[in-house]
């Protein structure tokens, strides 16, 4: 078939850790809704097999892998209008990120207009991660952690009063721990008052047939509404709201 002779060589999909999108299960083996989209809807929407990358790597060498390297895909892209020159991004983002703020429910705030409504609070989050726009207000107070396990710190920092709650640029992964220490009836989650990040998937500019062919199946899948469905393998959905759709 002309499609086996396109695609006679899988693709190397990369990825970094952000739970429950994608992420090693305790065996180490790669899992998460990403994983499940790729493996059991788009792989045999459009006859090709992926192979994954057996760790998780920064953005920054998943990138150079795009320029560099061929037949390579990057499952977490944020569109970067200078990065079309080496990458084809996905047609539609599947999935789009509502940052939040987490904080204890016996903390008084309940909702967020402005930086100043936070400026007086100091949220737990990791050094050297991606802060969405609006918080990156001078007047908004962090308090780093280098650890891989910043968020379990962090959240034994809440508990004990020495921070007043925790950042996370993406509703679904703050979701996913909270689930996982069992205290999520504990926190309540507070919507950034900015727009949700995009998530694409990148390919290599080498790709072309196979990205369009991506974004064909996508298509058909219903892939956005999946992607959530997805997702409720791993986390109670029902506390995502809005973040499904472009808003």
């Amino acid at each position: 078939m002309e499609q086996d002779r396109l695609f006679s060589d899988s693709p190397v999909l990369s990825y970094f850790s952000i739970p429950p999108h994608i992420f090693l299960d305790k065996d180490k083996k790669v899992t998460g809704a990403i994983y499940d989209l790729m493996v059991d809807h788009v792989a045999p929407e459009i006859g090709i097999d992926f192979k994954w990358e057996t760790e998780p790597t920064s953005p920054a060498r998943q990138l150079y892998n795009l320029r560099e390297k061929k037949n390579r895909i990057m499952c977490l892209a944020v569109y970067v209008p200078e990065r079309r020159d080496y990458m084809i991004y996905s047609k539609t983002p599947y999935y789009y990120a509502q940052s939040i703020i987490a904080v204890h429910r016996s903390n008084p705030l309940k909702v967020v207009n402005e930086a100043g409504d936070i400026s007086h609070m100091v949220f737990g989050y990791s050094q050297r991660a991606y802060v969405t726009p609006f918080m990156r207000d001078p007047s908004i107070q962090f308090d780093l952690i280098s650890s891989p396990d910043f968020l379990e710190i962090n959240l034994k920092k809440v508990m004990a009063h020495r921070i007043d709650g925790i950042y996370s640029p993406g509703k679904a992964s703050s979701i996913f721990f909270l689930e996982k220490f069992g205290v999520i009836d504990e926190f309540r989650l507070i919507d950034i008052p900015e727009k949700p990040t995009a998530l694409y998937f990148g390919f290599s500019q080498d790709t072309i047939v196979l990205a369009d062919e991506f974004d064909q199946a996508f298509q058909r899948l219903g892939g956005q509404q999946l992607y959530v469905k997805l997702l409720g393998r791993y986390i109670d959905i029902s506390k995502l709201e809005h973040v499904s759709e472009k808003p």
